[in-house]
């Protein structure tokens, strides 16, 4: 029995502030749900984990660009898609130009005003077609496609609208070769870049979750033994502040 310097005391209080902090962390993984919560935790992990979340960050970043040049195409598609509905609208008003029994001067000049309102309107539609700030038809940078305006058509007689039926069939042509390529783009570069990076990511993101994450399960169980650990600790520093009065008690006999 030594009272001068009460060594067991010393270390019981020793085990109650490391079994204390020692909950602290618990706690704290188990509230955070991440078993990296400071550099000190796992030094080598954190690194790794940094890098990690860049990678995701560029991917997910890489996917929403992807995204937007897809829309920017799908905006695209459905502009074709509305001039050739025009063009079928011109070619109807050719075919019936081309009527070579039943028209007359009054029909013809009539089919020519309908040829040339809706052929205006399919130029403005061409040329004022944008996304954000870019225009989509019209060949310069950042445009999907060079569509090039639709020149004036004569149907003022049979033989005029008959030859510009068949001028309206090869830009119709062209504009379905347009879509053909906006869809392969679509479907060929950026649906199939999206689903590569998607994979990269989910599997980036498991990775990094297997380092940072904490195993709620295993660190519930961690915090129980600590806090059983601590409660001992504190007992038997309740047990050895009991001495120096036995050795009191052991002097006074």
């Amino acid at each position: 029995m030594r009272i001068n310097s009460n060594a067991t005391y010393l270390n019981s209080l020793r085990n109650i502030l490391h079994n204390s902090d020692e909950l602290k962390k618990s706690a704290e993984k188990l509230a955070s749900g991440l078993r990296i919560n400071r550099a000190s935790d796992d030094p080598a992990g954190l690194v790794i984990s940094e890098k990690m979340r860049s990678q995701i960050a560029s991917i997910e970043q890489e996917l929403r660009n992807i995204d937007d040049t897809s829309n920017k195409y799908s905006a695209a598609d459905g502009t074709i898609e509305g001039l050739q509905n025009s063009l079928r609208d011109i070619r109807d008003v050719a075919l019936a130009a081309a009527n070579t029994s039943g028209n007359f001067k009054e029909s013809q000049r009539a089919y020519q005003r309908s040829a040339d309102d809706a052929i205006e309107s399919y130029n403005e539609i061409q040329s004022s077609s944008t996304y954000g700030t870019q225009n989509l038809l019209d060949g310069s940078e950042g445009s999907v496609a060079d569509l090039k305006p639709l020149e004036k058509i004569d149907v003022s007689s049979a033989e005029a609208a008959q030859q510009a039926v068949d001028i309206i069939d090869k830009k119709m042509a062209e504009l379905s070769k347009v879509r053909g390529e906006i869809g392969a783009t679509q479907k060929n570069d950026l649906d199939a870049r999206r689903n590569n990076l998607e994979i990269e990511l989910n599997n980036l993101i498991a990775a990094e979750s297997s380092i940072r994450d904490v195993d709620m399960a295993r660190e519930y169980s961690e915090a129980v033994r600590k806090e059983v650990s601590l409660k001992a600790s504190m007992a038997m520093l309740a047990h050895q502040q009991q001495v120096p009065n036995l050795v009191l008690s052991f002097l006074n006999r």
